[in-house]
This record gives C-alpha cells, structure tokens and sequence, in this order.
C-alpha cells in the first residue's frame, strides 16, 4: 500500500514524501488483494510493468520462445505458465540464470493462471498439440479438436484477469484458434480488434528465407509478406513484394510449394519425429518483441499477422485476412495491404473458402453454433504413406 500512498501525496506536495525513509514490507494476502484493487482504480497514472506472459511456456515452443524473450531489454518481466507435468518451473529456474535484466516468474498449475496474466502487456498463447509424424497429413480440424479447450481457457482468463493485453495466439491451428480467442472476447465484451493476433511469423520468416536464398539478397533487410490465412491450405506468399527483377514463374510455383508444404517436409525430414520448433518459437518471439517494441518504443513493423481488417474492402474483401501491419500504443495502428500479381489473385481466390471454414469453426465453438462444413471447400490433401523412422545403428542386426 505504501507505493500507491506515496503516489498520491507526490500529486499534492512532494516534500511529504521525501521525510519518508521506510518502506511497509509486512503484508498479507488481504493486503496484497486490497494493494491490486487500489492499483485498478487509484486515479494517479500507473506505470506499465511491460510484462509478458507465455503460455505454454513448458512446450518445445514456449521454451524458444522464452529463451529469446529473456534476451530483450523491453520485456522488464517474463511469466511462464503451463499445466503440471510440463517443468515450467524448472525451465523457469534455467532461464533465471541468464545475466540479463528482464525477471522470471512460474506458475504451474491452473489456481495461478490468474497470478500468470495478471497485468500483462502482451499474452502468448502457444503449446499444445501439434502434426507429429507418423500423421504428417493429419488435417487442421483434427488438431484443433486437440488444442480448442486451451485455447478456450486461456481466452476466458484474459477477458477475466487482463482485458487490456493484445493477445497473440500461436497454438495451431492459427486459423480456427484465432477465431475461437476473438469470439471468445466479444462473449466477455473485452474484444478490441486492434488487440488480438494470429502468428503469421513463421510462414512470412521461411518465405523471406527461400526467396532471398534464389535471390542472393540479405533476409535481413527485406520481408516477404504472407497473406490470407497461417495453414496449409490457406497461406499464400507474395514473392512479387520482393525486388528480384526477373524471376521465373516456374521458381515461383516451386517456393509456394515449399512454403505451404513446409511443415510436412520438416516432420518427414527430421529424424527425431519432431517439427521445425526452433524456427517456429524464434518467430514467435519475435513476434512478441515487434509488438513489444510497438507499445512502448515506436511504431514496430510486423512481417504478417491473421487480424480482423479495418476496411476488409480494401483487404481483398476479406474480413480477417493474414497481412502486414504496424503496432503502436494501443494496438494495430497501421495495415499494410500488398498489391498481387495474377498467379497471388487466383491463389488466393482458392484459399478463401478454406480460410473461411476454419475461421467458422473456431467461431462455432466459441458460442456453441453447430458446424457444417463449407460448401465449397475442396482443398484435399491426399494421404500420405507413414514417415521412416530412423532406427538407431547398433540395434541393426548383421
């Protein structure tokens, strides 16, 4: 209490704080509860913490994403929450030890969730299931039946414990969690468009990889947009952003492949059944940091994210659609909108009805509607035969 008492006075007459040599550290948790409410609704300006909290930190991806966040001078405090059996706070106890600046807290445990998101600045979702081999073809709905509760949860506890976060979901499917968070929101009344963000980044940070890799030109100073949505089905690169001057279609269609594909190339490639996690979770850190960087430094420039338009005519007559934007005080103050050549057009005509299935079902969910599936959705992927796995050499028997 004696921090939000000092506040006050220092608005009446300074001097009354400065005899003050002491500080109360006795408190209970009446007093820790009265001291929360007194910072809700205390009129002096409070300070941000510039607090993040990641969760599903005990997942591949949490902890990549948590060991590059603990790295950045604007996150002043990293809390890293999952449910038991995760080791969060183990992993936790391992990051502490890094000489850097930013603070880490644990919650493990549903009771503390509150504790995890309480005055947070930007909330990563993330962990959950995700394609592990021998299904490297497992379809997106089925994986969102998998992770839908987490997803439901944890959006649930933002519109209860910190409405005011900007919230960045990353658990797959993208597509149909973004859906299920948003929807989620506006049954709370909490929802801000400016303030809720699918993760695009992966998919904008392999599409900058492989076309400066054909290009020769440094990544680091050039982007790839990906518009339309973050699935399989439902990305779509647009390399015509880049400055390559001639390049050949057939280059084109080659790239768009791989980068739609790029999750089932990773699992069949990898030899320990797992997906591209180191990627997926710098990205995602990145992502954070940009939105980060944004609030409380300057407008932040974001490769791609899955967001709800502003004026969805000038989006390609999407509502939400997947493109870059800028993130400043409040939110997404800025959309950019690529312009497509007529291979993008007509691939993105084919990915809207896919997008806009995945997007009803995470809706459906949320407010209980029954699903049916879209009409016109035809994407098929075909079944594919188990992945090999690598069999250790001593175990071959001669």
């Amino acid at each position: 209490m004696y921090r939000h008492l000092k506040s006050f006075l220092v608005g009446f007459n300074p001097s009354l704080v400065a005899v003050a040599k002491y500080q109360n550290f006795v408190t209970t948790n009446a007093m820790d509860q009265i001291d929360r409410m007194c910072e809700r609704y205390c009129p002096v300006p409070r300070f941000p913490p510039q607090k993040v909290a990641v969760i599903g930190a005990g997942s591949d991806v949490g902890r990549i994403a948590s060991l590059f966040l603990k790295q950045q001078k604007v996150v002043k405090l990293l809390a890293m929450y999952d449910e038991p059996g995760r080791g969060v706070i183990g992993v936790a106890n391992d990051l502490a030890h890094i000489d850097t600046s930013t603070e880490v807290e644990a919650y493990q445990g549903r009771m503390f969730l509150k504790d995890a998101l309480y005055d947070s600045d930007v909330v990563l979702i993330c962990g959950g299931c995700h394609v592990m081999p021998p299904c490297c073809n497992t379809p997106d709905r089925v994986v969102f039946f998998k992770n839908m509760q987490h997803v439901r949860t944890v959006s649930v506890a933002c519109a209860s414990f910190c409405p005011q976060a900007i919230i960045a979901v990353q658990t797959p499917p993208v597509d149909c969690n973004f859906a299920l968070c948003a929807h989620t929101l506006k049954l709370y009344d909490v929802y801000d468009k400016r303030r809720v963000l699918g993760v695009n980044a992966i998919n904008s940070m392999r599409a900058n990889q492989l076309f400066c890799s054909i290009t020769g030109t440094d990544p680091s100073g050039s982007t790839t947009p990906v518009i339309c949505g973050t699935g399989r089905c439902t990305r779509v690169p647009v390399f015509s952003a880049g400055k390559a001057g001639n390049f050949p279609q057939t280059q084109v269609d080659c790239l768009t492949r791989l980068v739609r594909e790029a999750d089932d190339i990773i699992c069949k490639v990898k030899s320990n059944n797992e997906q591209g996690h180191l990627s997926i979770g710098f990205s995602s850190a990145r992502f954070v940091v940009n939105i980060m960087q944004g609030l409380f430094e300057k407008p932040s420039f974001i490769d791609s994210a899955l967001v709800e338009q502003a004026e969805p005519e000038k989006c390609y007559n999407m509502k939400v659609c997947a493109t870059p934007l800028t993130v400043g005080k409040g939110g997404i103050v800025e959309y950019a909108i690529p312009n497509l050549n007529e291979f993008e057009k007509e691939l993105l005509e084919c990915s809207k009805v896919d997008l806009e299935d995945m997007l009803n079902l995470g809706r459906c969910y949320a407010v209980g509607d029954e699903y049916f599936l879209h009409d016109s959705k035809y994407c098929y992927i075909p079944p594919c035969k188990p992945c090999k796995t690598v069999v250790p050499r001593e175990t071959i028997k001669q």
